[in-house]
């Protein structure tokens, strides 16, 4: 046994559970990943505090780096779209010129996967409080993707939405059949919600493509190192083979 393996570096909030186990259980075992948590002094899910990371990006950029990942992932999607429209792939400029490593953040992927799978009408659900959910339709508007409804768990600290079951998840979707066939796809926000392990089950009862935050986080990482991501089982997306440019929220 050595060492020697393909590395995705990721950079989460401190209270995130969420994303380890996803990744442990999806990424290919050819790709090792790396994770480091910046500092946020409360867990509550309000734009300040989502927004009181970044100070402490460069530090966790720097000491991720030692590892020497081929990329490093900013999993956070509410916290890299509440800058302002436009300024998603920020947060991944400042964590290439602070290590000289691509970067990707989730809500790029997510504008990304959505692109790939030609979801222009989505259907929304997350666990966020009204104002950062509406934050977020704007921003996705922003990028030509409308949300015509959505709903929410509406969690106030994020250990709350650590709390959600994948299938509480799963029975929120299965309520809205009827707004979701009348949309492109489904986009389930936040990489703090388990998902991935019902992406599957909601594509076949749905018959539409599901888009989650952690699903096109590691989408995003796999396909920029151009590892092959068919057959890891966690949806319509991991059949594509487009990359992701890291800094842009477009395919390559």
């Amino acid at each position: 046994m050595n060492n020697a393996q393909r590395r995705i570096g990721v950079l989460l909030p401190p209270g995130n559970v969420a994303v380890e186990r996803e990744f442990g259980r999806y990424a290919p075992e050819s790709v090792a990943v790396s994770y480091n948590r910046m500092s946020r002094p409360v867990s509550k899910s309000t734009k300040s505090s989502l927004l009181s990371m970044i100070p402490s990006l460069e530090r966790a950029a720097v000491d991720l780096a030692q590892v020497h990942p081929e990329v490093i992932l900013f999993a956070c999607t509410s916290g890299s779209f509440l800058e302002g429209r436009g300024k998603e792939d920020e947060i991944a400029r400042r964590i290439t010129s602070y290590t000289g490593i691509p970067a990707i953040t989730t809500s790029v992927a997510v504008t990304a996967a959505l692109d790939v799978l030609g979801i222009r009408r989505a259907f929304m659900i997350t666990p966020y409080p009204d104002d950062i959910n509406e934050e977020e339709v704007e921003f996705l508007a922003h990028y030509g993707v409308e949300v015509p409804a959505y709903d929410s768990f509406r969690c106030e600290v994020t250990e709350l939405t650590a709390a959600v079951p994948s299938e509480e998840v799963t029975a929120m979707a299965l309520r809205h059949r009827r707004e979701i066939a009348e949309c492109d796809g489904l986009f389930i926000s936040c990489t703090q919600l388990l998902t991935m392990d019902q992406i599957d089950r909601l594509e076949r009862e749905l018959d539409v493509p599901v888009v989650t935050s952690n699903q096109a986080t590691l989408w995003a990482a796999l396909t920029f190192l151009k590892v092959p991501t068919e057959g890891l089982a966690a949806g319509r997306l991991f059949s594509s083979a487009r990359a992701v440019r890291p800094g842009v929220g477009t395919p390559a």
